[in-house]
Formats: C-alpha cells, sequence, structure tokens
C-alpha cells in the first residue's frame, strides 16, 4: 500500500499533467477536456497489474511516441483540432516525464533505451511544479481576460 507522502505526490503529478494538458488544450486548440485527458493517459500505466511486467510498467509503453501518435490518430478521423490537443498534452506529458531520473523510453519498441533531460532537478520537485502551475494559471487568466475562445 503506498504511503501518504507517495500518494500525495502522486495526486501533485498528475494534477500538473492535467494542468498543462488542459492549458494546452485550451489556448491553443479550444479543446481543454481533450488537454486534460490526454495530459494524464500517460498515467493509466498507474492501473497495470505488476505481474505483467516489461512494458506494462509505470513509464514502459504508455510513454513513447507510438501510444502519444495512437492517441491522437484515434480522434484524428473526429476532429483535427481535438486531435491536435491531444498530441500536444500528450507529449507535454512525455516532456515533462523526461526532466525525471526515470526518463521515458520515446522510441519504444525499436529502442529501449530510456530518455532522461537532466535539468539538475526532476520535473516533479517543487520548484518545477510551481513554476509549471504558475505559467499555466497565468496564460489561462491571460486567455479568460482577452476573451478569446477561438
Amino acid at each position: 500500500m503506498a504511503s501518504f507522502a507517495q500518494a500525495t505526490f502522486l495526486s501533485v503529478a498528475i494534477a500538473t499533467h492535467a494542468v498543462v494538458g488542459y492549458t494546452l488544450g485550451m489556448a491553443l486548440f479550444d479543446r481543454p477536456v481533450a488537454g486534460l485527458a490526454a495530459g494524464i493517459a500517460a498515467d493509466i500505466d498507474c492501473l497495470f497489474p505488476a505481474a505483467l511486467g516489461w512494458p506494462f510498467v509505470h513509464r514502459g509503453i504508455t510513454h513513447t511516441l507510438l501510444v502519444s501518435g495512437l492517441a491522437a490518430g484515434v480522434v484524428a478521423y473526429r476532429d483535427r483540432q481535438t486531435a491536435l490537443a491531444v498530441a500536444a498534452a500528450y507529449g507535454s506529458h512525455l516532456l515533462i516525464d523526461t526532466t525525471t531520473p526515470k526518463g521515458v523510453p520515446f522510441l519504444y519498441p525499436i529502442v529501449e533505451t530510456h530518455y532522461h533531460l537532466d535539468l539538475g532537478t526532476t520535473g516533479h520537485s517543487l520548484v518545477p511544479t510551481v513554476a509549471l502551475w504558475g505559467c499555466c494559471l497565468t496564460v489561462l487568466r491571460v486567455y479568460r481576460e482577452d476573451g478569446d475562445t477561438t
């Protein structure tokens, strides 16, 4: 069973991906719900049973460009703007997780390497999280004040 600290960390990380996805979906494509959903979609792997093993682990198959492209492709037949929102938000999740020590396997199944960008801190630590939230909330406030709904 996860400790309170682990549960809190996971909740904040998922909320951060949701806020970033929502912001991208809203500000760039007027598709906030698609952005929010795609922003957290990669973490569906947290629900996979541990017995499945690689690549069905956290930051495994769902953290790849293949699945990101499939997610966008699934909605592309219905609406191009929604597909773009899904691609941007899902991609933002992968980029944020690239800054964590584990990184992400962008090119799986071609290459199993986890790519990691070392910024001196992890993407889910306090300073980057506050910065991402601050940027997103600022963008959403400006977007709302401008009354831009296109």
